[in-house]
């Protein structure tokens, strides 16, 4: 009988909470893709990337020579914001894709960029700061895999695993730049 009880109020505070929140599908934003393949300028929204490429920037014994970027020019209004040095091709694929969006739901635009691969994919998140005026890797955000936004709410749910027999789903609330996980699905 407990656990019946228990079971029952766990379901009503599941459906409130649902209910309270404006949750979206992730896959169906405007994410804009940049795939950097090459020594060149980028254009993207009011920012300009000058990528300089090298095919040999990184070296695996199982693959060889992998490339990268040695160095990412950032711009914003034609005026230098920052400069990144050695993003590698983490996946080896010969490109490193970069996909803008605004992710801690702030007005400024972000970007994030695929670093492991296997069964699935992670990201590194790059936050935009507009107090420094950089895009700032936040670690605490990589291993992300967001499957839906509340953006009045700032919230992110992640499902890690990306696997849809297990439910390892997780909550994070945005605060600023910080991500802070509230709870599971």
């Amino acid at each position: 009988m407990k656990k019946l009880l228990f079971l029952s109020l766990f379901i009503i505070s599941n459906k409130n909470f649902a209910q309270k929140n404006n949750w979206e599908e992730f896959s169906k934003e405007k994410i804009t893709t940049l795939n950097i393949n090459k020594t060149k300028i980028y254009k993207i929204k009011n920012f300009t990337l000058s990528a300089v490429w090298n095919s040999k920037l990184s070296y695996s014994e199982n693959i060889g020579y992998y490339g990268g970027i040695e160095k990412l020019i950032i711009f914003k209004e034609n005026k230098q914001l920052q400069i990144i040095n050695n993003i590698e091709d983490g996946i080896a694929l010969g490109n490193i894709n970069f996909y803008f969006y605004d992710y801690n739901f702030d007005g400024h635009i972000d970007f994030s960029i695929p670093f492991n691969c296997g069964k699935i994919c992670w990201e590194k998140y790059y936050i935009f700061n507009p107090k420094s005026n950089k895009f700032e890797h936040k670690v605490n955000w990589d291993y992300l895999r967001i499957q839906k936004i509340d953006k009045k709410n700032k919230l992110i749910l992640s499902e890690p695993s990306g696997n849809a027999f297990e439910d390892n789903s997780k909550i994070y609330k945005i605060k600023g730049w910080k991500i802070i996980e509230i709870g599971g699905k």
